[in-house]
């Protein structure tokens, strides 16, 4: 049996959500982006909303309680109505890692699936530096041909850079996933619960890739 709950990990870049969304499609679960989440409530004008706005354009991770609430209950909806979850950007953190395994075991949800996409730093920068994206709307997306374009002018959103994407931010969050994130991968590592996967080949290779470890995960 498929786990109900699939992490999808790796280093800001690395193409989580849009591995992530194939996946969902493909065996119908729902996919979940904790960062989209975030930046949802970023857009709200609160006390919480300016300082998690604050929190991610400068590019630094949300405090672990606050993400594994956003995780948990998101894992409870979507369970209790018989579908499963595909995560990306979870956990991002040990200390957010150790409440929801600990919820998870309390729950009975058994393990998590975790796929972790392994991706090179240096070009990563460059590759998000130049990546746009339909800012101002509800859920933001990748702008990447005419369709997504025409969407966004529709939604009345703008294209551009995330904040958060730009070269100086960037570098901030891949230091913050090496200090804060890197060591939750290296525990599913330890566990022997971590598939590893060449990030960097094109989307339908990696696509093919993680669709293999769903094949043998379910036989």
């Amino acid at each position: 049996m498929l786990p109900k709950i699939i992490y999808i990990m790796g280093a800001p870049g690395a193409g989580k959500g849009t591995q992530a969304k194939m996946l969902a499609e493909k065996i119908g679960y729902h996919q979940f982006s904790t960062g989209d989440a975030f930046r949802e409530v970023a857009r709200q004008n609160t006390d919480l909303g300016h300082r998690v706005k604050e929190t991610i354009d400068n590019g630094y991770l949300a405090p672990p309680e606050m993400a594994a609430e956003i995780v948990m209950t998101a894992v409870k909806e979507h369970i209790e109505s018989g579908r499963g979850l595909v995560f990306d950007g979870t956990p991002r953190t040990v200390a957010e890692a150790k409440i929801v395994d600990l919820f998870f075991a309390e729950e009975n949800y058994g393990k998590p699936l975790v796929i972790y996409l392994a991706v090179d730093r240096a070009e990563m920068i460059e590759r998000n530096s130049k990546r746009k994206f339909c800012l101002g709307v509800s859920g933001d997306f990748p702008v990447v041909n005419d369709d997504d374009r025409r969407r966004c002018e529709e939604r009345r959103g703008m294209i551009g850079v995330r904040p958060d994407d730009e070269p100086g931010k960037f570098a901030t969050r891949w230091d913050q996933f090496m200090t804060l994130t890197y060591p939750v991968v290296e525990e599913y590592r330890r566990r022997g619960e971590l598939h590893e996967l060449d990030g960097m080949p094109s989307v339908a290779e990696v696509f093919k890739s993680v669709m293999k470890v769903i094949d043998k995960v379910q036989n």
